[in-house]
């Protein structure tokens, strides 16, 4: 897990009337026999949600609605409403924060802007990137940036089926 002993914050600019979906997930774990949100094991936050009615008057986020030795990554997705669901794809937000004590990092994706205090921010791997055992999957998989993000990651060490 993180160890950092510190609460994870993020100062933003989204929007939530924007999103058809916005979530954030704190991530323990990963199933590589699913995709999209399935495939991430962990607990939804509400804090970074489009749910929460004072996200768009909270510019800054304190992540802490999980004690931080109790995951290792914040991941955040937005789908965008604009053009769903036809044309939304390439602009839909993916970030990962992984939780580090003392650093900071910035985010930018096409109007977006995230910064993190104690975290730094995580590439979403091209489909190129993926393991081979992976490369033969289905579109369904190897598209989602989120199933793309957490086979290539320190979560999936042993690169074996987490059922």
């Amino acid at each position: 897990m993180n160890g950092t002993g510190e609460s994870v914050l993020v100062r933003h600019n989204l929007l939530h009337d924007r999103f058809k979906w916005l979530w954030m997930k704190y991530v323990v774990g990963i199933n590589d026999l699913k995709h999209c949100t399935n495939c991430l094991r962990g607990s939804y936050g509400k804090t970074l949600s489009k749910h929460n009615a004072f996200l768009d008057t909270s510019p800054e986020l304190k992540l802490n609605e999980r004690p931080a030795d109790s995951f290792s990554f914040i991941y955040i997705c937005g789908v965008i409403k604009k053009g769903y669901p036809h044309s939304n794809y390439p602009h839909n937000l993916h970030a990962v924060i992984k939780p580090e004590h003392g650093r900071s990092d910035t985010f930018e994706f096409e109007n977006w802007r995230l910064a993190v205090s104690n975290g730094t921010f995580e590439p979403i791997p091209p489909e190129e990137a993926l393991p081979a055992k992976y490369r033969e999957l289905p579109p369904a998989f190897t598209t989602c940036r989120i199933f793309r993000w957490a086979v290539c990651s320190s979560l999936n060490t042993n690169l074996t089926s987490s059922s």
